[in-house]
């Protein structure tokens, strides 16, 4: 009995030292507890990348950091290369930065999260492993841009298309050179990723490679004269002999490739004194008038018989609205920048060379292509109809009876076809009727007086 009270109160000693400790376990803990999550600095063993902040802190740290930041931006830089040449970009100059409070309030929040038992276990843990927080840098786009621009327009090249000129009766080849594009988005892309991994290698810049449409193999199968033709001129009219040698020098050394259109308005642009015209007669609404390019139709209508000729397709041509002394009725081929224009396309499967110059009186046009046919074109006109004119009777009181004078010269009209004749051995075989032309009839001016004597 004596040892069954014993018992029972032994079981009673060791519940309350159990509850006790209980007591003083979870008292210590919560008092831990009210330490470690009063205290307002961040926790121990946590970085900003290599930065300890620990035991910081937010003002601190921040401080800290921007130091630490400031020193990294101004030592950093990105290599940019392209073959020999090399930019060296500080991070800078790329207006890099760091959004740094995002950052302080990540590490202060370290172990602040969760319920106690959580928030104590990861202070604990911080004492075994440290908690590393990545930064993640920002960049000025406009500066980027603008970086990325200037290597732009360092490297960008356009594409040179291989060309060739006649000296002494020879072709002479310059080989064709490739453009190139710096690919400026995936550029910025290499840039960011730099920036964002740290890397330490140049960039090399992306290019894209421009093929030239013209290539020195394509000019090599020009060779033989296909076609030509030549007017004569004046040399005493110096500002037409002028703009003649101007568009002849504008139309000189084209290459044609195959499927493409000349046009000849497109070729010597605009006919202005600021491009070298000289004042010269041209035909406006059917007179002969003073006017700047004057001339520059003889040009354009020695092409179309050379390009006749050569058996090359027209697709734009018409005639003056008067006949001219320099070519047949029917022959010509009249321009008026940015109203009326020759056109003609390459139907032939190599390319094609224009050959223009001026020597003595007379402007000379010649094609040349692959091959020479035997077969010959030449142009003939036949005037279908004449129109007569008519003469308008004015009266003038301050002449007398009997007395006329003409104040405005009347001309006939006329309506002409064309033909191309093909000629092989000198004999004709084909007759091809290609232009029908109207000249029409400009009506004159008779004064006739009616005074009394």
């Amino acid at each position: 009995m004596k040892f069954s009270t014993q018992r029972i109160q032994w079981n009673k000693k060791k519940i309350w030292i159990i509850g006790i400790i209980f007591l003083l376990v979870v008292a210590s803990s919560i008092g831990v507890a009210t330490w470690i999550f009063s205290d307002t600095a961040i926790f121990s063993n946590i970085f900003i990348e290599d930065v300890d902040v620990g035991g910081l802190s937010p003002k601190e740290a921040s401080a800290k950091m921007r130091d630490a930041l400031k020193e990294r931006i101004d030592s950093l830089s990105i290599d940019i290369q392209y073959e020999d040449k090399n930019w060296t970009v500080p991070y800078d100059d790329l207006g890099v930065y760091y959004m740094l409070e995002d950052y302080i309030d990540k590490a202060y929040g370290i172990g602040r999260s969760g319920n106690y038992l959580e928030r104590i276990k990861k202070v604990i843990a911080l004492r075994k492993k440290p908690e590393v927080i990545e930064l993640g840098p920002y960049f000025d786009r406009i500066k980027m841009d603008a970086i990325v621009d200037d290597i732009g327009n360092t490297l960008d090249r356009d594409a040179k298309d291989a060309r060739m000129e006649r000296k002494n009766g020879s072709f002479i080849l310059h080989k064709e050179e490739p453009g190139i594009a710096v690919e400026k988005e995936a550029l910025k892309e290499h840039i960011v990723r730099a920036i964002k991994e740290n890397q330490n290698l140049p960039i090399q810049v992306p290019v894209q490679y421009i093929d030239p449409l013209i290539k020195e193999e394509d000019l090599k199968m020009i060779g033989p004269l296909i076609g030509q033709f030549s007017t004569a001129f004046n040399l005493e009219q110096t500002g037409r002999v002028e703009n003649i040698k101007l568009a002849a020098q504008s139309i000189d050394g084209t290459v044609l490739m195959p499927g493409e259109e000349f046009s000849f308005n497109e070729s010597t642009g605009p006919r202005s004194v600021e491009e070298g015209y000289q004042e010269a007669l041209v035909i406006v609404n059917g007179e002969f008038v003073p006017g700047v390019g004057g001339g520059i139709c003889q040009v354009s209508t020695t092409l179309y018989q050379a390009v006749v000729r050569s058996g090359i397709e027209i697709t734009a041509r018409r005639n003056h609205g008067l006949p001219v002394g320099y070519v047949p009725m029917g022959h010509d081929a009249t321009v008026a920048y940015g109203y009326i224009d020759f056109k003609f396309k390459n139907n032939k499967n190599h390319p094609i060379y224009i050959e223009s110059y001026v020597k003595d009186n007379k402007i000379y046009v010649k094609l040349y292509g692959k091959e020479a046919e035997d077969i010959l074109i030449d142009l003939i006109s036949e005037t279908v109809e004449v129109i007569e004119p008519k003469m308008e009777i004015k009266k003038d009181p301050n002449m007398y009876v009997g007395e006329r004078k003409i104040s405005k010269a009347s001309k006939k009209g006329y309506r002409v076809f064309t033909y191309k004749i093909y000629l092989q051995n000198g004999k004709e075989i084909k007759r091809e009727l290609i232009t029908k032309d109207y000249y029409p009839p400009r009506n004159g001016v008779m004064i006739e007086g009616t005074k009394q004597e």
